[in-house]
């Protein structure tokens, strides 16, 4: 009961937040109009491309900017205009910012002696503290080294036991894998997500990676030009994307003029390339004969012989390998491409070449219906 307490509670509301920089009648909009529930204990990711105000938001959570319009609230109380020491939160940025003359444990010792709530404690208490921290990011036979004697991974993981030391409420994190190589990032996912449920504090993650995302989040929220786009799971903004920027940024997808021929209860099906009916999703408010895009992903395609009963008659124009998977770039009869993914098995592996014939199947309700 507890826990499905804690999941249903907001941590951080979000709303009607606005932000322009400058004069509010004309100057630049970073924010517009923003509404959000962020809940308890939960790994919730900002997503975005540059410039689509996923930082603007964060920081205003911080205290560092202050919203033109509207209310952030933690936990039911309004914190829009308090500075970043009232609030009971925490940021871990980009860049680790340790102080390069102390040790690993000084630096940690500092900022919390710096925290009013660690000016509350004695020098016993905060030894005692920063021994949990670097016990919790597996750092404490590093305590007596200098930043510089660690590796990016290492002060990153410095930099996280120092914001978590006084047990914020929720803590922000501004793209702080983006520095490190490909495989530390990755590794340093699965490390910040067994963090965040070991303490069950609030992560609000930043990013603009798409797979970093997905493979961490409990919930994403997909912004683009200051407003928010989609809210939910990684797997339902995946598959099913609510618009042609969400479908597009989130992973490879194809899109697909289609017309809507009729419907069966919430199903509904398709006309696509001239004469090939699919299943799909339905939308409020759609009728038959209209006009619609589908968005289909790469690996709801398959690639079969060409008189196979209900595939769609296409032709390869390119192969290209991936390593782990096979891409295959196709044409429709009616000159529309599409781009397929195969696992690179041993049956698949150099089976089709570009020129070749073959047929196209729909994965039974993968497509999806976008807004616009």
């Amino acid at each position: 009961m507890n826990a499905l307490h804690s999941l249903q509670t907001a941590a951080v509301s979000i709303r009607s937040v606005r932000k322009v920089y400058g004069d509010p009648a004309s100057g630049p909009v970073a924010l517009k109009c923003v509404d959000l529930d962020i809940r308890d204990n939960e790994f919730f990711t900002l997503l975005g491309p540059s410039g689509c105000g996923k930082t603007t938001l964060l920081r205003m959570i911080a205290g560092f900017e202050f919203p033109t319009s509207g209310e952030i609230q933690l936990y039911g109380e309004n914190i829009a205009d308090r500075p970043p020491f009232e609030r009971p939160v925490n940021t871990v940025f980009q860049h680790y910012a340790l102080f390069p003359h102390m040790t690993i444990a000084e630096n940690l010792a500092f900022g919390l002696e710096s925290h009013p709530m660690g000016q509350r404690m004695s020098k016993a208490q905060v030894a005692e503290r920063v021994r949990e921290m670097l016990a919790l990011v597996q750092m404490e036979r590093f305590a007596q080294r200098k930043p510089t004697q660690l590796s990016g991974g290492q002060q990153q993981r410095v930099a996280l036991a120092r914001a978590l030391a006084p047990h914020p409420k929720v803590l922000l994190l501004d793209e702080p894998l983006s520095a490190l190589d490909l495989k530390l990032r990755q590794a340093m996912r699965e490390e910040l997500k067994a963090i965040q449920s070991k303490t069950g504090i609030t992560f609000i993650f930043v990013t603009h990676d798409q797979e970093e995302a997905l493979t961490m989040s409990d919930r994403i929220a997909v912004l683009s030009e200051g407003e928010v786009q989609q809210v939910g799971r990684p797997d339902d903004i995946y598959e099913h994307p609510r618009n042609r920027f969400v479908a597009d940024f989130i992973g490879e997808t194809n899109f697909l003029p289609a017309r809507v021929e009729n419907f069966d209860g919430e199903r509904a099906y398709y006309r696509i390339a001239g004469d090939q009916l699919i299943e799909a999703g339905s939308r409020e408010g759609l009728k038959v004969d209209a006009e619609v895009t589908l968005s289909i992903r790469p690996e709801r395609l398959q690639l079969v012989a060409e008189d196979t009963p209900s595939a769609t008659p296409c032709s390869v124009v390119q192969q290209i390998y991936l390593g782990t998977d096979l891409q295959y770039q196709v044409e429709l009869q009616d000159g529309s491409k599409l781009t397929v993914r195969a696992p690179n098995s041993a049956g698949q592996r150099g089976r089709l070449v570009a020129g070749q014939r073959a047929g196209l199947l729909f994965e039974k309700g993968s497509a999806s219906v976008l807004v616009d």
